[in-house]
């Protein structure tokens, strides 16, 4: 009896820490940290839009704090500590106040096929690549065409 209940007090020990370790999302899957989000993000826009180390520095730190921010509103929301509404107003002059820090370190030409990019990935769900097409920005107007896989 001891030789078969040690080996499932470790089991259980173990089975215990490891889930300790990890806080999954609603889906599943371990949460990223506001830093893990913003390499992952920086390095994304990087191989899309062509930046420069110096781009690449400044948007790494301009979505770190964005995440951070945007972390601490959720923890708010959770607690229940903060009115909706007026987490839904911060929010927005957030992603203001962070677009606008962003226009001013890319190029017209990166800043217009960002945009671009977060549209497509509106248009299709939320997926995190956009797909391949073309991008056509004239007298300030865009034009898209996306490039179908059918």
């Amino acid at each position: 009896m001891k030789k078969f209940l040690l080996p499932l007090l470790a089991l259980a020990l173990s089975a215990t820490a490891a889930s300790a370790q990890t806080t999954p999302d609603q889906a599943g899957r371990p949460r990223r940290t506001p830093e893990e989000m913003a390499t992952r993000q920086t390095e994304g826009l990087t191989q899309q839009l062509g930046l420069s180390a110096d781009q690449s520095a400044k948007v790494q730190q301009i979505l770190l704090a964005r995440d951070q921010e945007m972390l601490a509103m959720r923890g708010q929301m959770q607690a229940g500590t903060a009115d909706r509404q007026q987490l839904r107003a911060q929010m927005m002059a957030g992603r203001t106040k962070y677009e606008d820090q962003l226009k001013a370190v890319l190029t017209p030409e990166q800043y217009t096929k960002m945009q671009t990019m977060q549209a497509s990935r509106r248009q299709r769900g939320g997926m995190n690549m956009p797909s391949e097409g073309k991008i056509k920005a004239k007298e300030g107007k865009l034009k898209v065409k996306a490039k179908t896989d059918a």
